[in-house]
């Protein structure tokens, strides 16, 4: 034994920590109880029961075991006093008559659910008392891994043999009970055992404890004293008596209540070994108590100096209904996995972009419940945490779900949650999303071509038409963001140069935008070359991920010649071109212009999208010179069938193979 300051130092802990407990609010997803009620109601249920609600109120138990209930208007009765504790939250089990007097079960349907209840001899050749099971399970949970059964005893009484041997053969014939449940069930044993000290003393805890074929319906002592061959007057357990809390000569005991001081440790719960797996149900620590002893009691009544940390009225309660003191403990319940299996559409952004959701994924058990603990599997082109997430009961966790924006692509697929949540452990989100590649400017539908020339060449103050400058979005398809053209400038050339009608913005795709430049000759000096720079403005559609592209930037020149004469005959051009097809689009004929600095073979022709040729307006020998020619649309003697997209293809001495778009619409 420790000596006495060191013990007197424990137990002034304990009383703190019983203090803390009866202060603190409830914190407990389940708490059960059990208590030996003595004789109830007797003739004095009506004045005991404001007692027994002193003791129970600060506790709120969720599920209350009972012994020595005598009838089923007892039970009534107290199920009543229950309600008036705490109105409308409690229910009742049936009560069970068997020999002598029996249990009661008081639950809350908020919290827990009753399944079922049945009721047995344990020793056949003496059937002393029932042994009351009953099916529990807490509220929220479907899975038949969230019942519990508890198994509530009354043990026969008395010290030594041939007391102990009966004990026994009660025992013997409740582990051969309990070994009958399904593997793995969670089952408590509790009540009043009569118990005087461990396995050395008690061959029935023996039975209950040891290691048998069958060890479905083995217990253990959470308390770890099933070892300690004496329990009475034993003040290593001193804090975990529960009998009696009347003293020797007491007043005010219950009526028919044993004396003697608390030195005995009768009362006890003693649950199955899948308690201790860590998963699932699971007693909370430190939370097997037995209630209102601060281990300074011995032989003398609850009541007696000191006054216990919850109180000199709550000693009176515990000292004036019962010859027992309860015991409680707290029950963790299994995870659950809450998340919403909602869709994730992260829509359409552009490779580098940042693209992700927060997924709530919540423990949905009551606190202190069992931590949720999972982990994700995330398809192709999406990226989830990686490795084992928790989350406390009646946390939420918001997890980074993203979008792999590395690669253009359409991925879509499901997110696997695995949990180790007891109901529904497994969720499937479905993801989706786009990821185009950046839009690619372009002056060229078939080459990156990013700057160039606009030259309108030397003519007279009458010659001069719009020429087109077209942009396009190059290589564009379904997973390419569409360009956007939204500025124009024109820097230089005296301001002479323009955009036809003024500039629009164009957001691209597949197709093209043709702007019209003109150069105003008006007041301009003749043979004088006018330059200037068109810059275009380009960058990815308004999309996450979107940047600026590179500017089309084309160089500008005209000259006004010095003659006033017109047509063919005027100065010979400096260089050989074809200008755009103008008006275009068109719905009638149109105008194709083109300039020959080189006598030689000239050809211009017109082609449709597939490449069959529509048309020939020329194929011929040329002198130099400024030519125009117009085409209504006539092909092999009708007019084109189709309106579309054709090509117009020029051909002469001194230059590469050039062409130009003409759209015909209908």
């Amino acid at each position: 034994m420790a000596p006495e300051p060191f013990r007197a130092t424990v137990l002034r802990h304990v009383s703190l920590v019983a203090v803390l407990t009866l202060l603190a609010p409830p914190v407990h997803a389940l708490r059960l109880m059990d208590w030996n009620v003595l004789n109830y109601p007797g003739s004095t249920g009506p004045t005991r029961d404001p007692g027994f609600r002193t003791v129970l109120a600060p506790l709120s138990p969720d599920v209350l075991v009972t012994e020595e209930q005598t009838s089923q208007a007892g039970v009534t009765e107290f199920l009543n006093s229950l309600n008036t504790m705490e109105p409308g939250q409690w229910a009742a089990a049936t009560f069970v008559d068997g020999n002598d007097t029996d249990t009661g079960l008081f639950y809350k349907p908020a919290k827990v659910s009753l399944l079922g209840e049945w009721a047995f001899y344990p020793d056949v050749p003496t059937d002393l008392r029932y042994v009351h099971v009953y099916r529990l399970k807490p509220v929220g949970y479907s899975s038949d891994g969230a019942e519990f059964r508890v198994y509530a005893v009354h043990l026969k009484a008395d010290k030594g043999p041939p007391y102990n041997t009966e004990r026994q053969t009660e025992c013997v014939g409740l582990r051969d009970s309990m070994n009958a449940m399904p593997s793995g069930m969670h089952a408590i044993i509790t009540g009043d055992f009569n118990f005087y000290g461990g396995v050395s003393t008690e061959p029935g805890l023996q039975s209950l404890i040891e290691s048998d074929p069958n060890n479905i319906g083995r217990v253990y002592d959470p308390l770890g004293f099933d070892q300690t061959t004496t329990w009475q007057d034993n003040l290593s357990l001193a804090t975990v008596w529960t009998q009696s809390p009347c003293g020797t000569g007491d007043t005010g005991c219950a009526s028919g209540a044993a004396t003697g001081g608390i030195d005995d440790r009768f009362d006890l719960i003693l649950p199955t070994y899948p308690w201790q797996s860590g998963s699932g149900l699971s007693f909370v620590p430190n939370s097997y108590i037995s209630v209102g002893n601060d281990g300074q009691h011995h032989n003398v009544g609850i009541n007696a100096p000191p006054t216990i940390p919850e109180g000199a009225a709550y000693a009176t309660a515990l000292h004036s209904v019962s010859d027992h003191l309860p015991v409680r403990v707290d029950i963790s319940v299994p995870a659950i996995l809450s998340v919403s299996a909602t869709p994730i559409a992260f829509g359409t952004v552009i490779v580098g972009a940042t693209a992700s959701q927060a997924l709530a994924v919540t423990d949905g058990a009551a606190t202190p419940g069992e931590a949720l603990n999972y982990t994700y599997t995330a398809p192709a082109g999406f990226l989830a945490p990686i490795g084992m997430q928790t989350a406390a009961a009646g946390v939420t966790n918001n997890d980074a779900i993203a979008l792999d924006t590395s690669a253009p692509g359409t991925p879509a697929g499901s997110l696997q949650i695995v949990s180790n949540a007891l109901d529904s452990p497994i969720a499937s989100i479905p993801l989706s999303g786009t990821v185009l590649r950046h839009a690619v400017p372009s002056l060229d539908s078939l080459a990156s071509v990013t700057s160039g020339t606009l030259a309108f060449g030397a003519q007279d103050s009458a010659s001069f038409l719009p020429l087109d400058v077209r942009a396009q979005n190059l290589g564009y398809d379904a997973l390419q963001a569409r360009l956007s053209v939204g500025s124009a400038s024109i820097t230089g050339g005296a301001g002479r140069f323009s955009i036809v009608g003024g500039f629009t913005p164009a957001l691209l795709a597949g197709t093209g935008q043709t702007w019209s430049v003109a150069f105003d000759p008006g007041g301009a000096t003749p043979d004088s070359e006018y330059d200037a720079t068109l810059s275009l403005s380009t960058a990815d559609e308004p999309l996450p991920g979107g940047t600026a592209q590179a500017s089309l930037s084309l160089a500008l020149s005209a000259t006004l010649t010095g003659s006033s004469t017109t047509g063919v005959a005027d100065a010979a051009p400096r260089v050989t071109r074809m200008y755009a097809p103008f008006p275009n689009p068109v719905q009638g004929p149109t105008t194709l212009r083109f300039d020959v600095a080189h006598a030689g073979h000239v050809a211009l022709e017109i082609f449709d999208v597939t490449g069959r040729r529509a048309a020939t307006l020329a194929n011929t020998d040329l002198a130099p010179g400024r030519y125009a020619l117009q085409w209504d649309g006539i092909a092999d003697g009708a007019p084109v069938s189709r309106a579309g997209l054709y090509f117009v293809r020029f051909t002469a001495p001194g230059i590469t193979r050039q062409s130009k778009r003409l759209v015909i619409v209908k």
